[in-house]
């Protein structure tokens, strides 16, 4: 029989708890801040034009950081995929992965480079390159989601909607040279400045590892599914509604090899201002994905997210 603590105990142990937990993260911010001072002393702030946004990147790679996890559906059946989808929660939920500092800060510098740029887009609201790629792009956190999802599913044919600036693609491509040493992936932007501009520092960077194609997801995932597949990861941040987000996952679902890994970003997406004034239904969208009988496994991360492990 367990012995039954008193209220001063219980307190006791709640106090102890948060002292050590709180020592704990006060000390690594402490070991984040050393790392950067040292690292900004190295590098050549000089050559950097927004060192505030180029510093905030780094922190954002490194510093500890964790994900809320809620799995909305998940069978019964055990197997190798299951347990390394199981894995790969528990990494999320615990502690996400930093990203190697090198990797790290050459993907800084691309984004340094993009906040220079004050071409216009069109259409008014994107004001110019710079705005647009600070509202548009993904960094520190989804990055690193991305990083950790090619490196414990060992992903080497990887798929992409909306490419944008090409953020989130840098953190898939490092993932897969350093983690699996070869991989393709292939993207899909449907806007020619943001084709443009990602996909040839991507090519530059990457060469034959990477493929990206300008169309519409409607029309060119039909086209990949058929020719480009298996696919072992998709990442889907395009068309944010819940009909977008039905009708590209049908396109593909059935081109993905057993265990592959689906991220589908901002599920709770509901800006009016992008959608012409019509409710997006990205949630309603991302559940009937999720009840597709392809799906396994899924799991919301930060409410924000939603991850799928196919059959």
């Amino acid at each position: 029989m367990k012995p039954i603590l008193s209220p001063r105990n219980v307190a006791s142990q709640i106090v102890d708890f948060v002292a050590r937990h709180g020592h704990k993260a006060l000390r690594d911010a402490q070991n984040v801040n050393i790392c950067l001072s040292t690292l900004c002393r190295s590098e050549s702030l000089s050559q950097i034009r927004f060192p505030v946004a180029y510093v905030e990147f780094l922190r954002a790679c490194i510093e500890y950081s964790r994900c809320a996890v809620k799995e909305v559906k998940r069978e019964s059946r055990s197997d190798y995929n299951g347990e390394r989808f199981t894995t790969l929660l528990e990494v999320l939920r615990s502690n996400l992965p930093p990203i190697e500092v090198s990797v790290a800060t050459s993907i800084a510098l691309v984004a340094d480079h993009y906040r220079t740029l004050r071409q216009p887009l069109e259409p008014a609201w994107a004001a110019d390159i710079c705005h647009h790629f600070q509202a548009a792009s993904s960094f520190g956190k989804t990055g690193r989601i991305l990083s950790t999802i090619v490196r414990f599913t060992r992903s080497k044919r990887c798929l992409e909607a909306g490419t944008a600036y090409g953020m989130s693609a840098l953190f898939t491509l490092e993932a897969i040279r350093n983690n699996l040493g070869t991989g393709h992936l292939r993207t899909v932007e449907f806007w020619e400045p943001l084709y443009s501009l990602s996909s040839s520092m991507l090519k530059e960077r990457y060469g034959d590892m990477v493929s990206c194609h300008l169309g519409n997801t409607q029309d060119e995932l039909p086209k990949l599914a058929k020719t480009a597949g298996p696919f072992d990861f998709m990442f889907h941040d395009d068309g944010h509604s819940g009909e977008t987000y039905i009708r590209d996952f049908n396109a593909v679902k059935d081109a993905f090899s057993p265990g592959a890994v689906v991220l589908f970003d901002d599920i709770r997406w509901e800006d009016l201002s992008m959608t012409e004034g019509r409710p997006s239904r990205c949630y309603e969208g991302w559940r009937e994905v999720c009840a597709d009988p392809k799906v396994r496994r899924a799991a919301e991360i930060d409410y924000r997210q939603g991850l799928l492990l196919m059959a």
